[in-house]
């Protein structure tokens, strides 16, 4: 089974609260990533929010303009997070129940208790890994398929439909 470990990504970008919105979407789209981990001022390991592209739009959208506020006004918090040992299909779970989009990935071996994230899972995580899951799920099933070859022939090509659909539903779910 598949962990959370395996599919997180552990280059996670943190920022201090104070940080000024426009500075973190101009990082966001230089760097081509779609969130920023926000810490406490005193101490710049503890995470206490996530501000995302979606935090920043909707801001902007209601007037706001992004160089007059500060991450930590605008973050979400708290921030969920789940344990690397954690089956991936768990973390699937968990932002379907808190209607979240992103997971801090904690090791509770850790000895700080602010060195415990060490990373970070999306939906586009989740993603990667449901594709990943349905070509094997498909390569697999067209070994042990013995059926004469119009068959052979026709259900894969089945078989990535309905991949494709069930993708695609996942991409929905989440966006």
């Amino acid at each position: 089974m598949s962990s959370v470990e395996d599919h997180m990504n552990p280059r996670m970008v943190m920022r201090d609260s104070k940080a000024s919105v426009l500075e973190l979407a101009k990082l966001m789209v230089d760097w081509s990533i779609g969130s920023v981990a926000i810490t406490d001022e005193e101490n710049n390991k503890k995470v206490i929010g996530i501000l995302t592209e979606r935090d920043i739009v909707k801001s902007i959208a209601k007037g706001v303009p992004p160089d007059g506020i500060t991450a930590g006004s605008l973050m979400s918090s708290p921030i969920r997070s789940i344990r690397k040992e954690q089956p991936i299909e768990e973390a699937a779970r968990l932002m379907i129940r808190n209607k979240v989009r992103h997971l801090l990935v904690e090791d509770p071996a850790a000895v700080s208790a602010h060195n415990k994230v060490i990373g970070i899972i999306t939906t586009t995580d989740l993603a990667r890994y449901l594709k990943k899951r349905m070509k094997e799920t498909t390569i697999a099933s067209a070994v042990r398929e013995d059926d004469e070859k119009a068959k052979e022939q026709q259900q894969p090509e089945q078989r990535e439909s309905s991949s494709e659909m069930l993708l695609s539903e996942v991409w929905e779910l989440y966006f």
